[in-house]
């Protein structure tokens, strides 16, 4: 497992890291779900190959309290835990949190985790509209938690599923109280080589990879699905074949599959600290694991995709 520094938190991690949400959520969404100590054991497993970094939130049904009882019988030293906390509440008509409501959900977190000190705090905002709310007010609780011992390093996810071009980080990160990104970054949507990764190396931001693989290169079906969209969108031209978009690439010998590619591709664009990957199947932690070690994508074929799908900065893996 190769082992990258997490920008100025001057944390270690793997350059693979395990994330507990995205369809899975540990397995509880599974019919009937996995049980627990299989869980357990998967995250041991996972630690045992290598694996530092995990990543939870309170939205992720009960998967803060159940990586915090696994991760108990682990060295507290060895690894790096992040969760995070929403500063908005609401879909219909989203309103920023109060000050009590970021304490009881920071403080929920750790009592979850059994932790005394979160590793990396991702606030989670859903768009730049809010940018007054939190650097205005919200920040300062933040802050203070961190003073208090209970936050190592503040960081900020995005809404990935509908900021597709970075406006919460692009307009967040040049505050420069943000340590990590966690970014929404893949094959198709390359577009934080633009913006956001080099926005992280000017400033030593350490960055989580999120939305590597997804639906959309696992999935032949959605992946038809969503070259078709973007091509009654005007994205991409009628030359990009429907129904096997990265057939090209999938000729080369060196790359088994699309989810390797997508792995190998994520992990080596410059900016890219860690790759989040959320299966529950060993020998697919395994798999992905194998990939990252066969190192970057062929120039060629990077250059291919980048002038393929370079210009998209559409939301892309549901």
């Amino acid at each position: 497992m190769e082992y990258r520094t997490l920008g100025r938190t001057g944390l270690n991690v793997s350059l693979l890291g395990m994330g507990t949400g995205g369809w899975n959520c540990l397995g509880q969404r599974h019919d009937p779900p996995v049980p627990e100590p299989d869980i357990h054991r998967l995250l041991h497993g996972v630690f045992d190959l290598g694996i530092n970094l995990f990543d939870t939130a309170p939205g992720y049904l009960e998967s803060e309290a159940i990586l915090g009882r696994a991760l108990r019988s682990l060295p507290r030293d060895q690894v790096v835990v992040s969760t995070k906390v929403s500063l908005v509440e609401g879909d219909d008509q989203p309103t920023a949190v109060t000050e009590e409501e970021i304490m009881s959900s920071v403080e929920q977190s750790l009592q979850r985790l059994q932790l005394s000190e979160i590793d990396v705090l991702l606030i989670a905002v859903p768009d730049a509209s809010f940018y007054d709310d939190v650097f205005d007010d919200q920040m300062e609780v933040i802050q203070r938690l961190q003073d208090q011992g209970k936050v190592r390093f503040i960081g900020s996810s995005e809404r990935t599923r509908s900021d597709g071009s970075h406006d919460w980080l692009l307009r967040a990160l040049p505050t420069d109280l943000l340590n990590v990104a966690m970014v929404g970054h893949n094959m198709i949507n390359q577009s934080a080589q633009k913006s956001v990764f080099p926005l992280c190396l000017e400033r030593d931001i350490g960055t989580m990879n999120i939305f590597t693989v997804r639906n959309v290169f696992r999935d032949t079906t959605r992946l038809t699905e969503v070259v078709a969209e973007l091509k009654s969108q005007g994205h991409l031209t009628d030359d990009v074949d429907e129904q096997g978009p990265f057939d090209w690439l999938l000729d080369d010998p060196n790359v088994e599959s699309l989810v390797e590619a997508a792995y190998r591709y994520a992990a080596y664009t410059p900016g890219v600290t860690s790759v989040m990957c959320g299966t529950i199947t060993p020998e697919k932690v395994e798999q992905n694991i194998a990939s990252l070690e066969k190192g970057p994508l062929n120039p060629s074929h990077i250059s291919r995709l980048e002038k393929t799908f370079g210009h998209i900065s559409e939301a892309i893996g549901n």
